[in-house]
């Protein structure tokens, strides 16, 4: 099994790359976000690795670090998340932020990522929530949420933040919009769903 990749990058493109080792080429289908992080073409570079293999095909897939391949792995454990499908979670959300969405039962944010869909992110959350997430090397946010009632760092309870995201979005607002204007609230343990509102309104009013 080839686990880690390192040499000559000599392609890069929307879908991965292609590193030269030792001669050989080896294509690897990649998340933009590693994409993105990767030097130019030419340059060397390293990369961690999973190869799955199928009755038709057998297909490399590149990571920028353990933790992306630790949620990868974890993604395509659930029922109907194929590779690709958890390739593109990745291009969408990063590995603290799925973890922290299954902690705290995030439906809407992991049903940002395009293909994925409401029900399929529901088993992404009743599936990832029932798996020892540590196992796959990023758990301990989840544990923290968890433990926390909160949004990962133990501080906001995690229902008054997504009601009040909620609210914000049903007035028009993006969801990426919202989180940021509520994450600058600051988070009191008695805080209410009105409070975060109508800060967060304030906060955006004064951006615009």
């Amino acid at each position: 099994m080839i686990e880690r990749l390192r040499g000559q990058l000599v392609e890069k493109d929307a879908e991965g790359v292609v590193v030269d080792v030792g001669g050989v080429g080896y294509r690897a289908l990649a998340p933009a976000s590693t994409i993105r992080v990767l030097p130019a073409v030419g340059e060397e570079c390293g990369v961690y690795t999973r190869m799955v293999v199928r009755e038709d095909a057998m297909l490399l897939f590149g990571f920028a670090s353990r933790d992306e391949r630790a949620a990868f792995d974890a993604l395509v454990s659930v029922s109907k998340i194929g590779p690709k499908l958890a390739v593109a979670a990745l291009s969408t959300l990063s590995p603290p932020e799925i973890s922290e969405a299954v902690g705290r039962n995030d439906v809407l944010k992991l049903a940002t990522v395009p293909g994925l869909g409401k029900k399929t992110a529901e088993r992404v959350v009743l599936e990832l929530r029932g798996t020892d997430l540590a196992a796959f090397g990023f758990g301990s946010l989840v544990e923290t949420v968890e433990s926390a009632g909160g949004s990962g760092n133990g501080s906001a309870p995690a229902g008054p933040f997504m009601e009040a995201r909620e609210a914000l979005t049903g007035l028009g607002y993006s969801l990426e919009e919202a989180e940021a204007a509520l994450r600058e609230v600051p988070r009191d343990e008695g805080v209410t769903v009105e409070g975060y509102v109508r800060e967060a309104l304030r906060r955006i009013g004064s951006r615009r």
